[in-house]
C-alpha cells in the first residue's frame, strides 16, 4: 500500500514472481462460467470468487456488461473462454513468463452440403447474422428471438487454436435460455445465418476450425484482456483512442487496475483508488509512471472505475468507488499455502470514536492483551472511515464502518458507527477464521 499526498491517492500494488513452485495465478470466471441464471447474471465479487475457490488473493480483469460476458480475449488454464477484441491489449502468461500483446480470432463452420460460414466467436452472446458456439463454460445460451440453437456433441474443452468434428443431437427453435451441459456444445445462429442452417438436423455433423493469433500457446497459458497499453520498453505508450477508447477515459482521473511485467519477469498488478476525497484516482499516463516507478518495462490497464479491487484473503484491502465490492465478469487469482490460524481470539479495542475528519491509532491484541506488531497485521476498513496499513483510521462521514484486521491466519472484525454531530456512537467486535 503507498499513499501519494500531492494528488492525493492511495495505491494497493501486488508483486509475484511466475515460476515459484509456491504460488500459482490462475485467469478465473466469476461463478467459473460466463451466465448464470440469477440476479447478477453470472458475475461475482472478486473476494467472494477468492473464497469461494480458496484462492489467496485477487484483482479483477477485463471489462463487461452488466450481462456478465467477458468482452475480449479470455484463457483459463489453456481452455478458451472469450475470443479476443483485436484491438485490445492482452495480458497472458504461463509457467515462467508473461506476455503482453494483441489476439487475432478467426473462425469457420463447415455445413453437412459442403458449404462454410464464419464462426464469429465462442461464449457470448449472438447478434444478427452471427453464429456463436457455446462451450460448457458459457454456462448458458440465451438464444435470441429467431434464432436456431443447434446442441452438439463435444467431449472436450477449446483450446485457443483448435478444430472439432460435431454431431448434431438437439435442433432447437424454442429454447431463450438453455444450458450448456457437459459434453455438448451449442451452436446459436441468428438472424440472415438462420437460413443457411435451416436444413441442419440430428444426426448431420459439423465441422469448426478457429484460430487465436498473436501468442505462443505452448507458453502461455493464462490470459485476460484490458486495454489500452499503458508502458512498452520501460516507456509511456498510452494511446487509448487506438484501442478504441473515449478520449476521457484517458485524461480523466479514474480508479485504475493495471498489470505490469519487470525485466526479471516479475509481474505487478496494482489497484488505485479513485472518485474519493482520499484518493482522486489517476488518469492513464500517470498510471503508465506508477508502473514504471514498479520497475515495469511494459504494462496495460485493466477495467476500472467501480470494478477496482485487490483482495487478500477474502477481503478488498482497497476502497472501490461505488462503496462496495462490484460483481465483475472475471479476475486474475492467486494460489498458495494458507497461513494456519492460531488458537484464542484477538480484538480490535477501541478507546474513542473519532468525529468527521478526526484519527486514531487501532493496535490488534492476542487474547491475553499482548499487542501483535503492526508489521504482521493487514488493516482494511469499509463504509464511513478509512485505514491506512498503519492502523491509522480516518473518519470520513457518519454513517456505519467495518474495520477488519488480519494476522496469524486469522480476521478480526470491530463495527462502529461514526456519530453525526451531537449523536452517540456504537460499536460491536467479531473475531473469525479465515477458511
Amino acid at each position: 500500500m503507498e499513499v501519494q499526498a500531492t494528488a492525493p491517492r492511495v495505491i494497493h500494488a501486488l508483486r509475484f514472481s511466475l515460476g515459484t513452485p509456491v504460488v500459482r495465478a490462475e485467469a478465473e470466471l466469476a461463478q467459473q462460467k460466463v451466465y448464470a441464471d440469477d440476479p447478477a447474471q453470472g458475475r461475482e465479487t472478486v473476494s467472494l470468487l477468492a473464497r469461494r475457490t480458496g484462492a489467496l488473493a485477487g484483482v479483477n480483469a477485463d471489462f463487461f456488461p452488466f450481462t456478465g460476458d467477458v468482452l475480449g480475449l479470455m484463457v483459463r488454464n489453456g481452455e478458451l473462454i472469450s475470443e479476443p477484441e483485436p484491438r485490445r491489449a492482452v495480458f497472458g502468461w504461463g509457467p515462467s513468463d508473461a506476455v503482453f500483446g494483441y489476439g487475432r480470432w478467426t473462425g469457420t463452420v463447415r455445413l453437412p452440403d459442403g458449404s462454410a460460414a464464419p464462426l464469429a466467436g465462442l461464449n457470448r452472446d449472438c447478434a444478427g447474422g452471427e453464429l456463436v458456439l457455446n462451450f460448457p463454460a458459457a454456462g448458458l445460451v440465451r438464444s435470441p428471438q429467431g434464432s436456431i440453437a443447434i446442441v452438439l456433441d463435444a467431449p472436450a474443452e477449446p483450446q485457443p487454436t483448435g478444430a472439432l468434428s460435431a454431431t448434431v443431437r438437439q435442433v432447437r427453435t424454442d429454447a431463450p435460455r438453455l444450458p450448456v451441459e457437459p459434453g455438448t456444445a451449442v451452436l446459436v445462429v441468428a438472424g440472415a445465418a438462420a437460413q443457411q442452417l435451416a436444413s441442419v438436423k440430428p444426426g448431420d455433423v459439423l465441422t469448426f476450425e478457429w484460430r487465436t493469433e498473436g501468442f505462443d500457446w505452448a507458453k502461455v497459458r493464462q490470459a485476460v484482456g484490458g486495454g489500452p497499453w499503458l508502458v512498452r520498453n520501460g516507456q509511456p505508450a498510452v494511446n487509448a483512442q487506438a484501442e478504441g477508447f473515449a478520449p476521457g477515459f484517458s485524461a480523466n482521473r479514474h480508479p485504475r487496475t493495471a498489470v505490469g511485467r519487470t525485466p526479471e519477469g516479475d509481474v505487478w498488478l496494482v489497484a488505485i483508488d479513485g472518485r474519493q476525497a482520499m484518493s482522486v484516482g489517476a488518469t492513464l499516463e500517470e498510471t503508465a509512471r506508477i508502473l514504471i516507478r514498479l520497475g515495469c518495462v511494459d504494462g496495460i490497464n485493466l477495467d476500472g472505475g467501480g470494478s477496482t479491487v485487490l483482495s487478500l484473503f477474502g477481503f478488498a484491502m482497497n476502497r472501490p468507488s461505488d462503496g462496495s465490492e462490484r460483481a465483475v465478469s472475471n479476475a486474475v487469482l492467486f494460489y498458495g499455502p494458507r497461513p494456519q490460524p492460531e488458537d484464542g481470539e484477538l480484538r480490535i479495542p477501541l478507546e474513542s470514536i473519532p468525529p468527521v475528519g478526526g484519527e486514531l491509532r487501532l493496535r490488534l491484541l492476542r487474547e491475553d492483551g499482548q499487542p501483535i506488531p503492526n508489521a504482521e497485521v493487514l488493516w482494511t476498513a469499509a463504509g464511513a472511515a478509512w485505514i491506512d496499513q498503519g492502523g491509522t483510521l480516518r473518519a470520513l462521514r457518519p454513517g456505519p464502518v467495518t474495520v477488519r484486521a488480519f494476522a496469524r491466519g486469522r480476521w478480526t472484525e470491530r463495527t462502529f458507527e461514526v456519530p453525526a454531530p451531537n449523536a452517540s456512537a456504537r460499536s460491536s467486535v467479531r473475531s473469525r477464521v479465515v477458511r
